[in-house]
């Protein structure tokens, strides 16, 4: 990867249960590949703190809510909050904290409000995750997921705090969901297209890369081929080049006038109606819409 790449990230599952996660980050260290994680922290100590300093490594730490009781819950396991939050404050103090992380569903989207603050209050950026229906989760994907006009709704309250903390400390908040680039453009603020499918790679356990974190597509495996041979041919691909062309959209999205900046997740739209093409059904806005406000 570092023959053609500037960015690795190590997910999981949670990498830091991995018995050689600390050779990977020597390694990565080693041959100038810049390393991160994303993780719960809960088994991170001052020692692992010291060892990723050391090794350049970012962390960061996914905080779900900020009462125990909240986070407990969506972890499943009694004692994730005051473990995590102990993690945080460990990868601050010595300097390795990137950012946090944070998954919305319906039953937490009030706290992460209390989240963003709390970031901030510390000097870390983040990131909130939107939920996709993914393998099993998609059975139940409808039980966590807020509505669309709920989602609408949350996605502008979002922007109106993370701007008013960002002109505040200059730190910067963001949903990881294409819709949230079309929120910006409507708050007359510049937005870059998101959508990630075929863009990174990822590489699962088996060896089996896949073209987005919120697919399934294979597109070929790190024991038949280098992973710089699989990145050359998605990039030649048409059908990647096809699903980043708006012309090619359905329905809502395809009509739609911010699908130059927007376009929808083409995951979540593939997962829910087996069209890698449809309209994103997790997107309130239609032309429709717009003619309303």
């Amino acid at each position: 990867m570092a023959e053609f790449s500037k960015y690795f990230v190590i997910v999981g599952g949670e990498p830091l249960l991995r018995d050689d996660i600390f050779e990977l980050f020597e390694y990565a260290h080693m041959i100038g590949l810049p390393c991160s994680i994303i993780t719960k922290g809960t088994t991170i100590n001052r020692k692992q703190a010291v060892d990723m300093a050391t090794m350049n490594v970012n962390v960061n730490i996914a905080l779900d809510a900020m009462t125990p009781n909240a986070c407990d819950q969506l972890s499943q396991c009694n004692g994730v909050f005051d473990k995590t939050k102990e993690a945080i404050d460990i990868c601050h103090e010595f300097g390795i904290l990137q950012g946090i992380t944070c998954t919305l569903t319906k039953q937490n989207a009030k706290e992460t409000f209390d989240v963003l603050d709390f970031a901030a209050s510390i000097g870390a950026e983040g990131c909130w995750m939107s939920l996709r229906p993914l393998g099993h989760g998609k059975h139940i994907y409808n039980d966590y997921a807020l509505t669309k006009d709920e989602y609408e709704k949350y996605l502008h309250a979002f922007f109106h705090q993370a701007d008013e903390v960002s002109k505040k400390t200059g730190l910067y908040f963001h949903v990881y969901d294409p819709i949230y680039s079309r929120i910006l453009v409507q708050h007359n603020v510049q937005a870059l297209k998101i959508c990630g499918l075929g863009k990174y790679l990822n590489v699962d356990a088996e060896g089996n890369v896949i073209a987005c974190l919120f697919t399934d597509l294979h597109v070929g495996n790190i024991r038949e081929k280098s992973i710089k041979e699989i990145w050359l041919e998605v990039i030649s691909d048409q059908f990647f080049q096809k699903i980043h062309d708006p012309t090619n959209l359905k329905g809502a999205c395809g009509e739609c006038r911010y699908n130059s900046i927007c376009g929808g997740c083409r995951a979540r739209a593939f997962q829910l109606t087996g069209d890698w093409f449809a309209s994103d059904p997790a997107c309130y806005y239609t032309m429709s819409t717009d003619s309303k406000t």
